[in-house]
């Protein structure tokens, strides 16, 4: 014969009722989770090619219309620190062109563009190209060690408190913002700066080298 559990002795009143508990492991796992398909889908949005299979739909079209904004705007003005402490300020570029990266050092794709950027602001600095790399909320030991770890030799600039961040209205990481010798934005790139890109852009905006004069005279 069946023996039937034992019934749970009713609440005491005035007890308060006790609730679930939740086992830590659990929630840093589903917090794990969260944060990991968080980053896939940014990184997937930004670098999903033009036309491509892969869309947010509304969202991507909100992003799109916010780079759509800055387009020949003059670029929003600041001084940041890299992390020895030698201060840039955007002002002091004016004349040249300037590559605006904004990057941390979980976003793989930030790391994967970095020494390509690294390469062009060497090859064309004598053209009058710059590229500066702020960083967006890490502290400086942690991108100091970044720009170790790739050798860089371009500017990160540490921008603790996401000040310039929010200045630039930045969506999704990496983003750049193109900066003519005016200091107006002639351009927003989402996602990573490819050499293609880049040198397309830079042909309109950089001045040719005046050519030397032929010695010994000429017609």
């Amino acid at each position: 014969m069946a023996v039937s559990p034992p019934e749970a002795p009713p609440p005491v009143a005035g007890e308060p009722r006790r609730r679930p508990r939740f086992d830590p492991a659990t929630v840093a796992v589903l917090a794990a989770l969260v944060a990991v398909w968080g980053a896939w889908t940014l990184w997937a949005r930004v670098n999903a090619a033009p036309g491509g299979g892969f869309g947010f739909g509304p969202l991507d079209s909100i992003v799109a219309a916010s780079a759509d904004r800055q387009r020949d705007k003059p670029a929003p003005l600041f001084v940041l620190a890299d992390p020895n402490g030698i201060t840039y300020a955007l002002e002091d570029l004016r004349g040249q062109v300037v590559l605006l990266n904004f990057w941390a050092s979980w976003c793989e794709p930030c790391k994967a563009e970095m020494p390509e950027l690294d390469d062009l602001a060497r090859e064309y600095r004598d053209a009058g190209f710059r590229v500066l790399a702020v960083n967006v909320l890490e502290d400086a030991e942690s991108i100091r060690r970044f720009g170790e770890e790739l050798e860089l030799d371009l500017p990160l600039l540490v921008d603790r408190r996401g000040d310039v961040n929010k200045a630039y209205s930045v969506q999704g990481l990496p983003t750049s913002y193109l900066i003519d010798a005016d200091g107006v934005i002639r351009d927003v790139r989402l996602g990573v700066v490819t050499r293609r890109y880049l040198e397309s852009k830079l042909a309109g905006l950089l001045t040719p080298p005046t050519s030397s004069p032929t010695k010994g005279g000429g017609t």
